[in-house]
């Protein structure tokens, strides 16, 4: 979840839906990715940025969940932006009887800033805008020792908000529009699907997640796209 510019000011794009696909108590995955969020196929203005993303198995069948997303991007005379989100689950996971296929889905909550630059740096307005986001996430996949990969479905409900804005309606008049819609307290949903892929050793393993983001037409300007590159550490915690 973050904003920056690119011929647009974007004030939402979805994270990396996290899938850890665990099969018993006291197992535990970090991962951390090089993200590229953009609009569609449009690789030339994509938006860099780094996730790192963690979970824990505290029961025979539930488990927890810590993500962290940043991004920024910078784009001439027509300014830049930056944002920072985190998000915490807690969910439900049920392996089938040979441990292989492994349903699972988490409910969570993130909140985020973000940071837009209108124009120069040493001529242009700014505006700091928050987010709420309320999600629940099913994900169904198949996962052995060296290969995982999954689907999952991510349903968000986001509610923006406004710290602060120099902008003027004279000067800014789109982006101000923008920044005033997110005054009148309304919620957008998001259907966020994604497909996650990841190999390797037990100890370490590449992971890769491509997250697509869709919503009506009555939002705010967004990136829809979110594809992530990264490693896994897998581990597991002797218990009782």
């Amino acid at each position: 979840m973050v904003s920056t510019t690119s011929c647009i000011h974007y004030y939402y794009a979805p994270s990396s839906n996290n899938v850890p696909l665990f099969k018993a108590k006291n197992e535990g995955r970090i991962q951390a990715q090089y993200t590229t969020v953009g609009v569609g196929a449009d690789l030339e203005n994509s938006i860099d940025g780094f996730e790192v993303q963690s979970a824990y198995a505290i029961g025979n069948h539930t488990a927890i969940q810590l993500n962290f997303l940043h991004a920024a991007h910078k784009e001439g005379d027509y300014g830049s932006g930056d944002g920072n989100y985190i998000e915490a689950a807690a969910g439900y996971f049920k392996p089938s009887v040979n441990k292989h296929w492994i349903f699972e889905t988490y409910a969570g909550l993130g909140t985020g800033t973000v940071k837009s630059i209108y124009g120069s740096e040493y001529n242009s307005a700014t505006a700091k805008t928050s987010v709420t986001k309320f999600f629940v996430q099913p994900s169904f996949g198949y996962s052995s020792d060296y290969f995982s990969m999954a689907f999952s479905s991510k349903f968000s409900m986001v509610d923006f908000g406004v710290r602060n804005s120099s902008l003027s309606k004279d000067t800014n008049p789109i982006d101000y529009e923008d920044i005033e819609s997110f005054k009148k307290g309304k919620s957008y949903f998001w259907w966020e699907p994604g497909i996650m892929v990841r190999a390797g050793f037990k100890e370490i393993q590449a992971i890769t997640q491509i997250t697509y983001s869709m919503q009506g037409n009555d939002g705010p300007p967004f990136s829809n796209l979110n594809y992530s590159i990264g490693i896994i550490l897998p581990f597991k915690i002797k218990g009782k």
